[in-house]
């Protein structure tokens, strides 16, 4: 995913955090929030109760795959969000967790 539509800095994380609102699921919890941008930035919150490195980066990996797939449909949306990832996070696999992501971004209305 191009480094446009990450969310980096500290400081963002915890304004979405503070400000936004939230969804969950079993594996995944969306917060989000509005940014003043053009489009939107996810970063990705992921635990050492997750797994190992190896196990978190896989995780990491496979969201930002879904979201690159995501990009034409997000791209014109300001919106700043967070995907924090639970232990069941760490047994899915790619289909599981976009899933979750879709019906997290459709009870948000994100996506519709």
């Amino acid at each position: 995913m191009q480094s446009q539509y990450r969310l980096k800095e500290n400081r963002d994380f915890r304004r979405v955090f503070r400000r936004g609102k939230s969804f969950a699921t079993p594996r995944l919890v969306l917060y989000y929030c509005d940014n003043r941008l053009s489009s939107f930035r996810v970063g990705f919150s992921i635990s050492k109760k997750v797994g190992n490195a190896v196990v978190r980066n896989r995780v990491k990996r496979v969201l930002r795959a879904g979201f690159q797939s995501l990009v034409p449909e997000l791209s014109d949306k300001p919106i700043d969000m967070v995907i924090v990832c639970r232990k069941d996070a760490a047994e899915s696999d790619y289909h599981e967790l976009m899933n979750d992501v879709m019906k997290l971004l459709q009870k948000a209305k994100i996506v519709v």
